[in-house]
């Protein structure tokens, strides 16, 4: 059974509205913290962390009756560190900041027979073992050997542990680490609209939180995992553990609202292990797709196919009980076909439409025309085209006589089955030493490489697009453990990624045709690929540090954490319909006539500017042991997340508040409107987010069974990085025009072309001089 309530607000640009509410909110904060505060006195609190977790219990003896400053050693089975600590007055024992795995935990005290359990450590999870020692009446030890148990009893989290082997062997199509969490209860697959490829709770998919071994494994501009060239967050031979937290009212969750999906990496051990996998999927496999064997005409053949997937791992000592290794290597390689109607014009369409331009007198514009028809006659599979359209393509060509349902037909259609070829490769590799029982630490190295086959075009193979996407990052770890009740844990990330999206050489693709020509209503498939959206992407250098600090007490266990990450982006964004990349939309009558329809070009002062943001988090929170059944948590986190700026100051935005106070009279000189040259992207902020949370867990009164669990707080959605995109795309540092019924052809005088540049010539003279 579980009880639900959540807050969600997002961070947005302030008002005094915002400023009430949120004046509002830290009255009531510091009310909570006042409380919170009463309860550290009496002692502090239990730990886990994004890369830890917790074993925690109780020793008795065979009345129930508790047994105080038993001595209780816990023994990671790898690596064979031990950890040793007396229990409380209250028989109470804790061990934070463990590497999940397999530990045995051993109590002894005077007068009783040694008890020994073995216990399993999750990533962000508290295991509670509780331990009975037997009266001594020989040299004995009592060994129970135990599962992680099912049920939460400590705390009010909403939570899934995927455990090794449920990470190995739970089919998960590519091998996509983000595929794991959409199994977790609360999930929602495929959300379609926007980013993200899963929801929890109603949570919106641009909202959850992915770490690795600590690190914010986020694309800071859309808010989603950070995947590589083929889309697939790979590494899932590398995992030792994931864990999904959908509702975590423990303080060291933040940053977004939605799910945290914390990944634990592999480490090795005393002992030898490793594997190797290899997977393939080929056309020989493969039925041929519906449609192509139901095309008019010739049958389209079924498409080349091809999926080769390989992992491979290895670890063990380097030193034993002390260095140990562990390296991985995954990828695959792809041939990706792509089926898609794709219509073309007619041999009779392309003789009559020369023919008009030549009775019009607009011969200078048949080059360009005879260009453009022999890029789609030359259209892998164009030879299949017949026509299978109403009214043969001619809905909107009202000029044309003979052409149509009656007569011939304007388009022919042709299933395209052109393929790409895509990769990707990744290679990791972690040290893990053991400095001494109260010190312990990791470094972990990953890079990523691959091509992505971003979109495949089906005229001509010079419009696809492809992007390289090299990827380095690294984690530190060290966990130090001052005396019996404190532990600190430190993590210390790096991380730097390209994910540029263009033609693989832009020069040859502009040569062959310096647009893209789209058609209204479809007529013919579009011309010069996604030439209008590339190139864009962004490289990003990311670094964190985060540091928690437990202290246990009694029964309570106080924990404070400060999270810090800063992105450094070099947005490339600024590239769209740039150097001749334009977008001609057309009806078909303007085609006919040498007329374009409408034409957008923009102008942009650079291809790529630096953004840079930051976030910083901190929390403070009680995790008390009201008794063995009832635990309560308290937190007060608090989140900064910085207004992004342009290194360069390439912000434009309205010199007035909003549009609609803003002088709307046209003879207003637009440079007394617009702000250019600023560095921050929003004019305002909320400084600082209070999200404040209480959860609890209760074990039902006679029963082991049933835990009643529950919680509420407040929690904040940081605002994705494309803001930035909004605010310095606009003029005058990036001016888009749009132009109509003139000459299509390029380099003929007064064409599309030539009148959007000399409009932004004439915008950029007239802005810098008129005050």
């Amino acid at each position: 059974m579980k009880v639900l309530f959540k807050l969600v607000l997002p961070l947005l640009a302030g008002s005094g509205r915002h400023r009430t509410a949120r004046h509002g909110t830290q009255a009531a904060l510091l009310a909570l913290l006042t409380a919170a505060l009463v309860l550290f006195a009496a002692g502090p609190l239990r730990a886990q962390s994004l890369v830890s977790g917790s074993v925690t219990g109780t020793v008795a003896d065979p009345s129930g009756a508790v047994v105080p400053n038993a001595t209780v050693s816990l023994k990671n089975d790898a690596t064979s560190q031990t950890l040793t600590q007396s229990t409380t007055a209250n028989g109470v024992y804790r061990f934070q900041f463990l590497t999940p795995g397999a530990y045995t935990l051993t109590a002894k005290a005077p007068n009783f027979k040694p008890a020994s359990s073995a216990v399993s450590v999750s990533v962000g999870q508290t295991t509670t073992s509780n331990m009975t020692l037997a009266l001594n009446s020989a040299s004995e030890t009592v060994t129970v050997t135990s599962e992680a148990p099912v049920l939460q009893t400590e705390n009010g989290n909403v939570s899934t542990t995927f455990t090794p082997a449920q990470v190995a062997l739970v089919p998960n199509p590519g091998n996509d680490l983000s595929y794991i969490p959409q199994t977790s209860p609360g999930a929602k697959m495929n959300t379609q609209a926007g980013y993200g490829n899963f929801s929890t709770f109603g949570i919106p998919a641009t909202s959850n939180v992915f770490t690795l071994n600590g690190m914010n494994d986020n694309d800071p501009f859309l808010n989603i995992n950070n995947s590589g060239a083929t889309n697939l967050l790979l590494g899932q031979n590398d995992v030792q553990e994931v864990t999904v937290v959908n509702n975590g009212y423990s303080g060291q969750y933040g940053g977004l609202a939605g799910a945290n999906v914390n990944y634990v990496s592999k480490s090795g051990g005393n002992g030898w292990h490793g594997n190797a996998d290899y997977f393939w999927n080929g056309r020989i496999m493969n039925a041929n797709d519906y449609f192509n064997k139901h095309t008019t005409g010739a049958i389209t053949p079924r498409p080349f196919d091809n999926a080769n997937q390989w992992a491979a791992s290895i670890g063990g000592p380097i030193r034993k009980d002390k260095t140990f290794f562990f390296v991985d290597t995954e990828g695959l390689r792809l041939v990706l076909p792509t089926v898609t109607p794709t219509n073309i014009p007619s041999p009779q369409f392309e003789a009559a439409t020369v023919s008009n331009l030549s009775a019009q007198g607009n011969a200078a514009e048949i080059p360009f025309y005879q260009k453009i028809f022999s890029l789609y006659n030359s259209a892998p599979g164009a030879n299949r085209a017949s026509n299978i359209l109403p009214g043969g393509g001619c809905a909107d060509l009202t000029t044309l006589p003979g052409f149509g349902a009656s007569g011939s037909p304007c388009a022919l259609q042709f299933q395209s089955n052109a393929g790409n070829f895509t990769h990707e490769w990744q290679l990791s590799g972690r040290v893990d030493q053991v400095i001494g029982n109260n010190d312990k630490a990791f470094l972990r190295f990953q890079t990523d490489h691959g091509v992505q086959a971003s979109y495949t075009d089906p005229i001509n193979p010079l419009f696809n697009a492809v992007s390289t996407q090299p990827e380095y990052q690294g984690q530190f770890n060290e966990t130090h453990v001052f005396g019996a009740n404190a532990v600190n844990q430190f993590v210390g990330s790096l991380q730097w990624y390209s994910a540029l999206f263009g033609a693989s050489n832009l020069s040859q693709t502009l040569s062959a045709f310096p647009t893209t020509l789209d058609f209204s209503g479809g007529a013919f498939t579009a011309l010069g690929g996604l030439d209008f959206i590339f190139p864009q992407g962004r490289n990003v250098t990311s670094y964190q540090v985060e540091d928690d600090l437990s202290w246990t007490h009694g029964n309570h266990n106080l924990k404070f954490g400060i999270n810090f990450h800063r992105n450094d982006v070099s947005d490339h964004d600024f590239g769209t319909f740039s150097r001749g990349e334009t977008l001609a939309s057309e009806t078909m009558t303007d085609f006919f006539n040498g007329l374009g329809t409408s034409f957008i070009q923009s102008f942009p002062t650079s291809l790529n500017q630096p953004i840079a943001l930051y976030g910083l988090g901190a929390y403070l929170q009680d995790e008390w042991r009201v008794s063995n059944t009832l635990k309560l948590t308290f937190a007060l986190r608090a989140d900064h997340d910085s207004n992004p700026v342009c290194q360069h100051n390439c912000v434009a935005l309205f010199r007035s508040p909003d549009f609609f106070t803003m002088n709307h009279d046209p003879s207003v000189p637009y440079n007394q409107v617009i702000a250019p040259g600023l560095h921050q992207t929003l004019p305002g902020l909320t400084k600082v987010a209070w999200g404040p949370r209480f959860g609890f867990a209760w074990q039902l009164p006679h029963t082991e069974s049933a835990v009643l669990r529950g919680g509420f707080g407040i929690f904040y959605d940081q605002f994705p990085g494309t803001i930035a995109d909004n605010v310095t795309e606009n003029s005058p540092l990036d001016n888009i025009f749009v132009t109509g019924g003139v000459p299509l052809a390029l380099g003929v005088p007064g064409s599309m072309f030539a009148q959007t540049a000399t409009s932004n010539a004439a915008f950029i003279n007239g802005f810098r001089s008129r005050g």
